[in-house]
């Protein structure tokens, strides 16, 4: 019997986490810029072309292609005739993602407890594990970073023993319409049908990385992807596992995952790890522009003027507030009838950022979904609020509140994080320290890319 130990094992987490958090997929890579030649959509294209130049400068100084550095699942497939030495696997695999976490300045997003205590653990940690037992003497690991934006608009759904493909291809295209501009497209879809509720959930995850489909499968990805043709500019890939399941069920999950997907892979043979992850093909792209606007923060009746549509590089301060600050502003407003800092006139953006680096004035940033801030809005545009930016659409009553107190609500582009936190030149926490990447920050931002959506 082959041993394998721990200690091996937790030195491929670390640089699997690394690998997901900073390398493009080639593959996709290689969808996004096919993407990006044949689109006449000049703003799709900006678009297309900020993603594939944010993937090269992530590779190159080896920082997070998205702030939101996600949960860690990993996979493992475990040959039967190997014995693992060395002490708890559990434990060495979440140590590995403490460790990768910490000394790479990437963001904890992780809570204790989902209901009953949502305090951040502050690793990252614990790691979300799934086992299988195989035939050999290896270790294969599959890592997936999962972001919120994307994850929270993922399904499952039991539908009818009896029911059609055009049923199936039906939910999979109004889960993708109520993702939208949320999960940071194109999107990378993961189907899982068959099993059990929980086994479809967990196989339209595996589907990501365990690309070997039967024929059938194959030609059901194809009518997917004919049937969603109308929804191009939404989707990058469609992923696809079936399996076995009870006479009277049809569990169809799915999930999805924004345009990066990021996955890393190795396999461990004789305490020898052999990675798989390849390096960004060399492309060359051309050069594109689209007319912005540039605008200044304090040029309040210029602001509130703007038209929607229109592309705006913003410079001056802006303040970056996201779930957890905004609670916890309105229960600061709630006791003192005043907020923690001032708003009238003020900008929020919504945003945790990554830790920052040491030659870094702020890690990577990007806009986290803007819906679930919606029912703070009354709140902080009637007393002032000038604008907010964040991505996706909003709610109907998020809306009439902005247009009643005459605001602006800007998205700037998800997946972009390199990109953007190089024009952010300054940042200082001024409330809720304690909240770390949901800490309440003021920036100084020049000629920051975004657009007016209302």
């Amino acid at each position: 019997m082959k041993e394998i130990n721990t200690k091996i094992i937790e030195e491929a987490i670390y640089s699997l986490c690394i690998t997901a958090n900073t390398q493009y997929s080639p593959i996709l890579y290689k969808n996004i810029y096919t993407k990006y030649k044949d689109t006449k959509d000049k703003e799709y294209k900006i678009k297309l072309l900020n993603i594939l130049k944010n993937a090269q400068l992530a590779e190159e100084i080896h920082r997070p292609l998205c702030q939101d550095t996600g949960q860690v699942l990993v996979f493992l497939k475990i040959g039967q005739d190997i014995h693992i030495t060395g002490g708890d696997l559990t434990k060495a695999i979440n140590s590995a993602v403490k460790k990768a976490y910490k000394k790479n300045f990437y963001r904890k997003s992780v809570v204790k407890n989902a209901l009953f205590n949502r305090e951040n653990t502050k690793t990252n940690t614990p790691a979300i594990i799934y086992t299988e037992i195989v035939s050999g003497e290896s270790i294969e690991i599959n890592l997936l970073i999962k972001g919120a934006g994307s994850e929270n608009y993922s399904i499952t759904k039991m539908l009818k023993p009896t029911a059609q493909k055009n049923e199936i291809f039906e939910l999979i295209k109004d889960t993708i319409l109520s993702a939208g501009e949320k999960a940071c497209p194109p999107m990378v879809i993961g189907v899982g049908i068959g099993g059990t509720m929980d086994s479809a959930a967990i196989m339209s995850k595996k589907a990501f990385f365990e690309e070997k489909n039967t024929k059938e499968e194959k030609i059901l990805i194809k009518e997917i992807n004919n049937y969603l043709a109308n929804y191009n500019n939404l989707i990058l890939d469609i992923k696809l596992q079936t399996s076995q399941t009870h006479i009277a069920c049809m569990p169809v999950a799915i999930t999805i995952n924004c345009h990066s997907t990021r996955h890393a892979n190795c396999k461990i043979k004789d305490n020898n790890i052999i990675y798989t992850q390849k390096k960004l093909p060399k492309i060359k792209i051309t050069k594109e522009t689209i007319s912005y606007k540039e605008i200044k923060t304090d040029e309040i009746e210029k602001i509130k003027n703007l038209k929607n549509g229109e592309n705006i590089l913003l410079t001056g301060y802006i303040y970056t507030a996201r779930d957890a600050a905004h609670k916890r502003i309105e229960e600061y407003y709630k006791k003192r009838e005043k907020f923690p800092f001032d708003i009238k006139n003020k900008i929020i953006f919504y945003a945790g950022p990554c830790p920052a680096a040491k030659n870094e004035i702020i890690g990577p940033i990007g806009p986290t979904t803007s819906t679930r801030m919606d029912k703070f809005c009354n709140l902080l545009y009637s007393n002032g609020l000038l604008a907010t930016i964040g991505k996706g659409e909003r709610t109907n009553d998020a809306l009439k509140v902005i247009e009643k107190n005459k605001g602006k609500y800007f998205v700037a582009e998800g997946g972009i994080a390199c990109l953007l936190a190089k024009c952010v030149k300054s940042s200082e926490i001024i409330a809720f320290e304690d909240l770390g990447t949901e800490a309440v920050r003021k920036l100084y931002v020049e000629k920051f890319p975004i657009k007016v959506k209302y």
